[in-house]
């Protein structure tokens, strides 16, 4: 993965507002159980012991790189009450069959894609809350949401049919995304999740640390810089969180 970005995808802090998530790059994404409840399993010296409800959660990661052929799931992990992964978006037409590892290389032989004809236009002064509407309901058709959505939907059914709670929510209905912007980034996101159960007990998301993982906002460290659930990194440039409205199925 030696000189993936060099800095070529670097992005203006307006361009959060109206980011094509279906655009070539790759994803950091978090999702929370609801209510934080440690129901995927626990962490015993260091490592993560995974319950039943886990073992789907798992099974269902190993499905996710057939959801679709641009998606490659990249590093991930699944801990007590939330899972981190980093999902790699491929080039519009790149979809002949490479293998993963060439697939996630070649991804940044391109500069992301400033907006698609699918895209929405640029926004240069402070959105309004109708072109914020608007956005949603367009980002909620875009893939990075959809990929997040069938994922959460999926795991929940077979949670909920496992423990008998038909209809009962499973996870947060926001999830947190970041837009990976270059090389050094990656790479510290991606130690981040495979430190994640070694790390527990200082974990974020950890209620013992009054870790949160809802619309109050939360900030865990990937390095030398912060990113938290409002949107905003060590250099100023947010994504945040996404809710996504009825769109995970009750997931």
């Amino acid at each position: 993965m030696s000189k993936k970005f060099q800095n070529k995808y670097r992005i203006e802090p307006n361009r959060w507002q109206n980011w094509d998530y279906s655009a070539p790059g790759s994803y950091f994404i978090t999702i929370c159980i609801e209510d934080r409840e440690e129901i995927l399993g626990k962490i015993a010296d260091g490592k993560m012991q995974l319950s039943a409800y886990g073992e789907i959660v798992k099974n269902e990661f190993i499905q996710m790189g057939n959801y679709n052929e641009r998606a490659i799931l990249d590093e991930w992990v699944i801990m007590p009450n939330h899972v981190h992964c980093i999902i790699t978006l491929k080039n519009w037409d790149d979809t002949g069959g490479d293998h993963r590892a060439d697939a996630v290389e070649k991804i940044h032989e391109f500069s992301l894609h400033e907006f698609s004809l699918q895209s929405p236009p640029p926004i240069l002064s402070p959105p309004t809350e109708n072109d914020i509407k608007q956005y949603r309901r367009l980002r909620r058709k875009m893939l990075i949401p959809l990929l997040e959505g069938k994922f959460k939907t999926l795991t929940s059914k077979q949670i909920n049919l496992l423990r008998n709670t038909e209809g009962r929510k499973t996870w947060q209905p926001d999830y947190y995304d970041h837009v990976i912007r270059d090389d050094a980034e990656y790479h510290r996101i991606k130690q981040y999740i495979i430190n994640n159960p070694a790390k527990w007990q200082d974990d974020t998301f950890n209620d013992e640390n009054d870790g949160r993982c809802n619309d109050d906002g939360f900030d865990y460290d990937i390095g030398d810089g912060r990113v938290d659930h409002n949107g905003n990194d060590g250099g100023g440039h947010g994504d945040g969180h996404t809710d996504h409205n009825g769109n995970d199925g009750g997931g």
